[in-house]
């Protein structure tokens, strides 16, 4: 059957692939066989099976038969061995119930004449027990009253007690309450002035610090210009050690040179100051005398004459003299010898209020401050 039915799966899976099916499973339920073909292949086969199906049956009810008549004997054997057996047992057991009911009565003999005995002395001794449970009920009564009588002395004292004890307590309270509260108070005093003391600690460590890193910071800035000072100065002294050859080179009209140069620079330097000043009030009570308004645009040249005229003072050097030798009209006309110059180049510094500027020129170091210009 299982075989037929293979074969069927894989004759129908041919026309199935056909159709992209895939049969996974085949049971055969119902076969049509209109001409008899499947019962006369299988009659030749039917025959020998049920040939083979009666021989078969024959020889197995041969063998039933021998089978249960040596059932049969080998059962007689053992019926008469047991029966044998079970008598022998019975009497035995006959003869074990007579002994242990001889046994059993004797010890039933026994045990009523001692539970007599023991009933009696168990009576006996109920009757101890409660005689002397009576003598105990009244000692015990008598015991209570006068435990009934303490009791409600100690609750009288304990009554007087506890009320004295309560104030007691309450003013105990009432007391630790307020050592409670100074103690907290002075706790809470010492922790606001340890807190303030460790504010003020904190405070000067940070303003420790900040000191320290602001002198660090001036240190540093200090050393910065240092340098810077000392970077500039090694420069301009080879700028004037440059200057002071071509001076000796070249003598007088390198000095005219630098002194016409210098001229401007002096000059705004003078007028540096009135621009940084917003607004100027001025009140012309001078009658026309020449110190009011009509002065302010002569400022300048009057501080610039005079800054020459110091120069002169203070060095012996005429600037103006100097100028005047060189021009045109003096080289071909005169001939004017100037005494006191000393071609060393100095410098003059105008220091204003909000810079300082370094002019070269012909003279010793001259400081002239802003303040000295109003």
């Amino acid at each position: 059957r299982k075989s037929f039915g293979d074969q069927v799966q894989e004759k129908a899976q041919v026309d199935m692939n056909r159709l992209g099916i895939e049969i996974i499973s085949c049971n055969i339920q119902h076969v049509v066989d209109q001409n008899d073909l499947i019962i006369a292949l299988g009659q030749d086969n039917m025959a020998t099976i049920q040939k083979n199906a009666s021989i078969a049956k024959a020889n197995a009810d041969r063998d039933v038969a021998i089978a249960q008549a040596q059932a049969a004997k080998e059962s007689n054997d053992a019926k008469v061995i047991a029966d044998t057996e079970i008598a022998v047992k019975q009497n035995e057991l006959a003869i074990k119930k007579s002994e242990l009911k001889t046994v059993e009565d004797t010890k039933k003999a026994e045990a009523d004449a001692a539970y007599e005995i023991q009933k009696e002395a168990q009576r006996k001794t109920i009757e101890i027990t409660k005689t002397e449970a009576d003598i105990a009920k009244q000692e015990k009564e008598v015991d209570l009253k006068k435990r009934e009588a303490e009791v409600k002395e100690q609750a009288l004292d304990a009554e007087i007690r506890k009320k004295a004890e309560a104030d007691k307590f309450a003013r105990q309270q009432e007391a630790d309450a307020q050592l409670y509260q100074r103690q907290r108070n002075a706790e809470a005093d010492k922790f606001e002035k340890q807190k303030e003391a460790e504010a003020r600690k904190a405070q000067a460590e940070a303003d420790l610090f900040a000191k320290q890193q602001e002198a660090a910071g001036i240190q540093a800035v200090g050393e910065a210009e240092a340098r810077a000072i000392e970077a500039k100065g090694k420069a301009e002294a080879e700028a004037l050690e440059k200057k002071a050859e071509a001076m000796k080179k070249y003598g007088q009209a390198a000095m005219v040179e630098m002194i016409v140069k210098a001229l401007p620079e002096m000059a705004k330097a003078i007028a540096e100051p009135l621009s940084t000043i917003d607004k100027v009030t001025i009140i012309d009570g001078s009658g026309g005398a020449g110190n009011g308004v009509d002065t302010m645009g002569s400022y300048v040249p009057q501080v610039l004459a005079k800054t020459i005229e110091s120069v002169k003072e203070a060095t012996g050097i005429d600037i103006t003299e100097i100028m005047k030798a060189n021009t045109y009209d003096a080289k071909v006309n005169k001939n004017i010898n100037i005494s006191g110059i000393d071609p060393v180049i100095n410098q003059t510094t105008i220091k204003t209020e909000d810079n300082v500027k370094t002019v070269e020129g012909v003279a010793s170091e001259n400081i002239v401050e802003s303040d000295d210009l109003y």
